[in-house]
């Protein structure tokens, strides 16, 4: 009797762990089973989805009817998860939303996509979505009853491109019959997003990023698909035909994104050649090669002609291009005289918020003819809107000097003349001379700093500025405006005029002077720090604090005598310099402990002479 009672108990247990495989298992026709994905309204931010993001931001808020929204700008973004254990037939994903390129109302232009399996299909634009018809739609078969649902966030214009979904559904439609005709109602929707997608490009440049160009076979291919008079009389000759479509989707929107990048790089690289030439930083040669190249590229952007890999070698053969400047990203990088002069050039004439890095020390002995880079002036009317006139994009040294430069300037004076929102970062400056004509701000560094960020910079050697104006010193004129300063020096008289700026770990004067040969001011500017320092020097040789890790990490004994190198290895202490000292009887001998001994020891370090010793 024991027996059949423990075998009918494990019968319930198994019938009770079935229940879930077998209710999904038993569905009907048309039921909707959006409640087998996890947090599908998203009322539970991300969770259950496997989320991967780069750039931009996604976040989720409620909008006018209380219902959760997820709502992307500038953002690629991939949302998946997966349901198992699900009957063979037809299952379709709905999701409201859009995609705006550039966040305009009235675009054309398909980006972001849903995903059923391997199903695609775009989401509506936002010229095309409203109220009364906001609905996405896309079938597909289970694989080994398997159901990947995934929300592709693209960027394809701008990085204000905006991806906008909500009120997810889940339904199974069927097999047989009731299938097909559930994938014919979507056929017929994602027919009409097929002309939509294929009115959309123009040969006008001047409309690129709205109205791109894109490879005219694949349009070709996708106007085809979708005018096949194939009466696809089976599920899966529909989904074969529906997947076809949905991949020509995806291809158009990625050959769209790249011929996108394409003219961008073109009118960007033609605008700044025209600037150089202007400014004699570019040959007559190097201006004509580079016109050639541009021309043929852009009669391959309107013909429609390029794949995607020829975009690759036009992109590489623009980036080659003998005398303008090279990018990382977006990033100028800046190598030469030539490529500052450039630079400065390049911002001045509008291009306000251009990013730069240095990649090595640049001398600019001998160039006479640089400006400051954001050109203001208040006595110069065509000059006094510091919003236009300002530098406000990130400049990073990465550690590298400017070296010798001289400015001669009727605008506000220094390696920058006004920054409004800008980022300056680890950038060195030695031997500098500013002459501003008239009452300017003056600084070798900057002008003025309005909202801007610097930190980690600094001013050596020779420092001279000169200008009948009040606000002069030897790091920055003026900081205004929550501009935050830190970590940074001077080696000249004043880091700064009176200002509202925030200085954080800066120095300059007396403070930094008396502190810089020890070792003490290269200390201080790491705050102690010695595993990952910022500021590096090597002591009797390096004459002020640098920003290279080639050079020597500066340490502190307890007694507070700075040296280089680790307990196992003597280094010469900057308290004196680089030549030996002579020993005697008559100087003081110290433990690293600071205790002074009476005669040196037999084995181990020991200081001496300002020296720490072996």
């Amino acid at each position: 009797m024991k027996q059949y009672v423990t075998l009918f108990a494990l019968t319930i247990i198994t019938f009770l762990f079935s229940l879930p495989t077998q209710a999904v298992r038993e569905l009907g026709t048309d039921q909707e089973i959006t409640h087998l994905l996890q947090n599908a309204d998203f009322q539970n931010q991300f969770q259950g989805w496997t989320l991967t993001q780069q750039g931009g931001s996604l976040v989720i808020q409620e909008n006018t009817q209380g219902i959760c929204e997820v709502q992307s700008e500038g953002c690629e973004f991939t949302l998946e998860q997966t349901i198992t254990d699900l009957p063979d037939g037809i299952y379709e994903l709905q999701i409201d939303g859009y995609y705006a390129a550039e966040a305009m109302p009235q675009s054309t232009l398909h980006g972001s996509m849903i995903c059923l399996n391997e199903m695609k299909n775009v989401l509506m634009t936002s010229s095309e979505y409203t109220t009364e018809n906001p609905t996405n739609r896309i079938v597909a078969k289970p694989e080994d009853g398997k159901l990947t649902v995934k929300i592709k966030g693209l960027r394809i214009a701008s990085t204000t491109d905006v991806t906008v979904f909500s009120n997810l559904r889940l339904f199974y439609r069927g097999s047989g019959e009731t299938g097909l005709m559930a994938c014919r109602d979507v056929e017929a929707k994602i027919k009409d997003r097929a002309a939509t997608l294929l009115s959309c490009g123009s040969k006008e440049i001047t409309d690129y990023r709205q109205h791109p160009m894109c490879q005219v076979s694949l349009t070709n291919d996708l106007r085809n698909e979708v005018l096949n008079k194939n009466n696809y009389g089976t599920v899966d000759a529909m989904l074969q035909h529906l997947d076809k479509i949905g991949s020509l989707f995806s291809s158009i929107s990625e050959s769209r994104m790249v011929y996108i990048s394409l003219m961008q790089n073109v009118l960007q690289t033609e605008n700044t050649a025209n600037l150089l030439i202007a400014n004699r930083l570019l040959t007559e040669e190097q201006y004509n090669n580079a016109k050639q190249v541009l021309d043929t590229a852009t009669q391959g952007y309107t013909a429609g002609s390029l794949t995607k890999q020829d975009i690759e070698n036009k992109q590489k053969e623009i980036d080659a291009l003998s005398g303008l400047p090279k990018f990382v990203g977006s990033f100028m990088q800046i190598s030469t005289p030539n490529d500052l002069c450039s630079f400065s050039v390049l911002v001045n004439e509008g291009m306000r918020t251009l990013d730069a890095q240095l990649t090595k020390d640049i001398n600019m002995a001998g160039i006479s003819n640089f400006q400051p880079i954001g050109m203001y002036s208040q006595t110069n009317e065509e000059y006094s809107d510091f919003y236009t006139n300002s530098y406000g994009g990130t400049f990073d040294g990465q550690g590298y000097q400017i070296l010798n430069l001289n400015i001669q300037t009727n605008f506000e004076g220094g390696l920058f003349g006004r920054c409004y929102r800008a980022k300056i970062n680890k950038v060195g400056l030695a031997n500098i001379t500013v002459s501003c004509t008239g009452a300017q701000t003056c600084g070798p560094l900057a002008g003025t700093l309005m909202q801007t960020q610097v930190a980690n910079c600094y001013v050596a050697g020779k420092i001279q500025v000169n200008t009948n104006g009040e606000k002069k010193t030897e790091f920055v004129g003026e900081g205004a405006w929550n501009t935050v300063l830190e970590n940074c020096y001077t080696l000249g008289n004043r880091l700064i005029c009176a200002t509202a700026a925030e200085l954080n770990n800066c120095y300059g004067g007396t403070e930094a002077t008396k502190a810089v040969a020890s070792g003490e001011l290269c200390y201080k500017l790491n705050k102690g720090e010695t595993v990952s320092p910022i500021f590096f020097q090597t002591l009797g040789k390096d004459a002020y604090p640098v920003l290279l890790s080639d050079h020597e990490i500066v340490r502190r004994t307890s007694d507070g005598i700075y040296y280089n190198g680790d307990d196992e290895n003597a280094i010469i202490s900057a308290e004196t310099d680089s030549k030996p000292t002579k020993l005697n009887v008559q100087q003081p001998i110290y433990d690293l402990s600071g205790r002074r001994l009476t005669s040196k020891p037999q084995k181990g370090l020991y200081i001496q002479g300002g020296k720490v010793r072996r």
